[in-house]
Parts: C-alpha cells; sequence; structure tokens
C-alpha cells in the first residue's frame, strides 16, 4: 500500500493581499495528521500555527511536559543580507533539566502511559522522509534512538532499489544495503506502560526506491534498547492496529 506523501499536511493557502508595490502573503492555515492517534503535534518551520508554535504538552501525571516557544532565528537572505525570523523551539522538561528537541519536520509527540517516556516522531529531510523515533526519559540526559534493529529487518525483507523501474545509480543502492537510515519509522502506541513501543517502519513512499515504495511493517520493540519482540505484516498491523493510527491513509 502506498504511503502517504507527508505526515499529511493539509495547507489552504489564502488569496494574496495587495498594498502598494509589495505583495504579501496572508498566513496560511495548516492541518496537521499525526501519526499515532494519541500522539501531539509538535510546532515546526513550515507550520505557523500559533498554537503550536507555544504548545504545552504535559506528561499523564503532570510531573513532566513538552515546553514550546518562540525564539529569534536569524536567517540569510543574500551574501550580504540577513534577516531575524521568529522560529519554534520545543524542550523535553523533567527532573530539573530541559532537554532540546529536534523539530526538524512533522514532529509528534506520544507520552507513556505511565509518564517515564515520551516518543518524538519527526522527518530529518522532508515529507518522504527519512522519519525516525527518538525517546526521552527523565533520567536521561539525552534522547535514543531504539530504531536500528527495526530498521535492518525491514531493509532485509524490502530492500530500496530493486526492479527496473528504481531510481538508484549502483553507488546509492550498494550505500542503502549497507546503511538502513533510509527506512522510515514512527510510534504508533506505548504498550505496558513504558516498557513497549509499537512501531511502523516502511520503505518511503518514492519510485526511487523502486518496485518496495510504500512497503511496511509493524513492530513492537523493548523501548529501552530497540530489540524486536514481535513483527506483524502488512494485513496483520492493519486488522489489529489501524485504530491507533492516525488519518493519514492506512
Amino acid at each position: 500500500m502506498s504511503r502517504p506523501y507527508a505526515l499529511a499536511l493539509l495547507i489552504l493557502a489564502a488569496p494574496a493581499l495587495l498594498a502598494g508595490n509589495h505583495t504579501q502573503t496572508a498566513p496560511e492555515r495548516v492541518e496537521v495528521t499525526t501519526w499515532s492517534r494519541s500522539a501531539q503535534a509538535l510546532p515546526y518551520t513550515v507550520n505557523p500555527d500559533s498554537a503550536l508554535r507555544n504548545a504545552r504538552v504535559p506528561s499523564p501525571n503532570g510531573k513532566y511536559e513538552i515546553a514550546c516557544n518562540s525564539i529569534p532565528k536569524e536567517q540569510k537572505v543574500s551574501d550580504t543580507i540577513s534577516e531575524t525570523l521568529e522560529a519554534p523551539a520545543c524542550e523535553f522538561v523533567a527532573l530539573g533539566k530541559r532537554v532540546p528537541i529536534d523539530l526538524q519536520v512533522g514532529p509528534e509527540a506520544l507520552w507513556a502511559p505511565d509518564s517515564d517516556a515520551v516518543a518524538i516522531t519527526h522527518s530529518l529531510g522532508g515529507a518522504l522522509g527519512n522519519y525516525r523515533v527518538l525517546i526521552y526519559r527523565p533520567e536521561n540526559e539525552e534522547a535514543v534512538d531504539i530504531a536500528a534493529e527495526v530498521r535492518q529487518d525491514l531493509a532485509r525483507r524490502y530492500p530500496a532499489c530493486v526492479g527496473s523501474f528504481a531510481g538508484c545509480t549502483a553507488q546509492q543502492r550498494e550505500q542503502m544495503r549497507k546503511d538502513s537510515l533510509w527506512v522510515n519509522v514512527a510510534a504508533i502506541r506505548w504498550m505496558e506502560k513504558s516498557d513497549r513501543l509499537l512501531m511502523m517502519a516502511w520503505v518511503p513512499d518514492s519510485t526511487a526506491f523502486g518496485a518496495n515504495l510504500g512497503r511496511y511493517n509493524g513492530y513492537v520493540v523493548d523501548a529501552h534498547n530497540g530489540r524486536i519482540l514481535n513483527r506483524y505484516s502488512e494485513a496483520e498491523f492493519k486488522r489489529r492496529f489501524k485504530k491507533y493510527c492516525g488519518d493519514w491513509g492506512l
């Protein structure tokens, strides 16, 4: 089944407003769909929604939170000109620590029911990925990426750049066989409090990845070290877990 092209963004552009000799575009209204039905969307650079920019996402027990605000960020317009814009910033706040959260594209926060962890899903690139999952815990000084084993497993089952229409060079094909970071992953549901996490892994939905584009599996992993505990085929994952997924077309 074909994966959606983004963390399903539906952008409704407002009409341009003319003022003198300058053309301005009114702020866009952005509607966000998360990978997990229970996750809370976080702000990112292409999302001007002021409510998300200043979001507070508390843990279920109220002791911790993800706190977002806007900070000034300098952006170069040309070699000699720069401008200062308001950019979103979020932090994981727990036990006196404030750990920055990498927002990038399409970030969302999924708190564990016991408040002992939060999973952040976001893309390092764009709508197609690559998506990754980072786990933040109050006792840790930094986030942990637990998806390595899942990525390797999916890459073995559905290798990239296969088939006559794959848009890969021989060098790219060899690199993706050695390194499975191209595999997208998303956090869907916490299980057994904060000890196990249901994830989805998929081949990016682009013809550049060949005949396996959009193929996916579901996984339950040990949320501390990423060890795979169960794997689910596309049909089984959809049958058992669709109700926990966001409205992005599974």
